[in-house]
């Protein structure tokens, strides 16, 4: 048995669709069609998604050794241990920024998380949204039409965090660096795009909508 055939075996422990799988980890479904029929090499962090979502022991995913499950095996899904998300219909700019109507009250849908992995996280499932990402400026951590997972309540900037920020009419998701005399300053990783220093962040505007806490990547 292969790596693939015991992801099989998972979803099948979970009475699981493949459609519901790929949700609760956050994959595309496509990509998830992809693995399943071997033309893609599943990834690292694919496979660490399984185990910490689904309580998959790392051992047996990868060589089949030990038992499968970290806690008592499943006997069916439980929805209980999955909570709704709501996607919100906006996109925040991974470049020189986008619209800066940032509406976090509506949605377009949900998104399937592991209640144990917001547990670990210390994240409220009330407080968290998902919505797009628009630009190549942080990639390779963040690529162009990902979705990220949005902590609302996380507004106080920190060192080196990421966080989606209205600045200016326009809304950009952006590592932030705290610079002398309380200026802030947007990082992109990606070097193309110059660094923004707001010098008076508070008579300027500036508004944290939330800190980013996982990202989802579309192919």
């Amino acid at each position: 048995m292969d790596v693939i055939e015991r992801i099989q075996e998972v979803i099948s422990d979970k009475s699981m669709s493949l459609k519901d799988f790929s949700e609760a980890l956050d994959v595309n479904y496509r990509t998830m069609q992809r693995y399943v029929a071997g033309e893609r090499s599943v990834s690292t962090e694919f496979l660490q998604s399984i185990t910490d979502r689904m309580d998959v022991s790392a051992s047996w995913l990868l060589s089949g050794a030990g038992e499968k499950y970290i806690q008592e095996r499943p006997s069916g899904r439980d929805d209980t241990d999955f909570i709704q998300i709501k996607r919100h219909p906006i996109e925040v700019s991974a470049g020189n920024g986008a619209d800066g109507d940032a509406d976090t009250d509506t949605g377009t849908g949900h998104y399937a998380y592991n209640k144990k992995w917001l547990e670990r996280r210390g994240l409220k499932p009330s407080a968290l949204s998902v919505i797009s990402v628009r630009g190549d400026s942080m990639e390779p951590e963040i690529n162009d039409k990902d979705l990220v997972l949005l902590d609302n309540t996380d507004t106080t900037p920190r060192d080196g965090n990421i966080y989606v920020v209205r600045f200016s009419g326009d809304v950009f998701v952006k590592r932030i660096q705290k610079l002398p005399g309380d200026q802030l300053q947007l990082v992109s990783r990606n070097e193309v795009y110059p660094p923004i220093v707001i010098q008076h962040p508070e008579a300027d505007g500036v508004e944290i909508i939330g800190r980013v806490v996982s990202s989802m990547h579309e192919w």
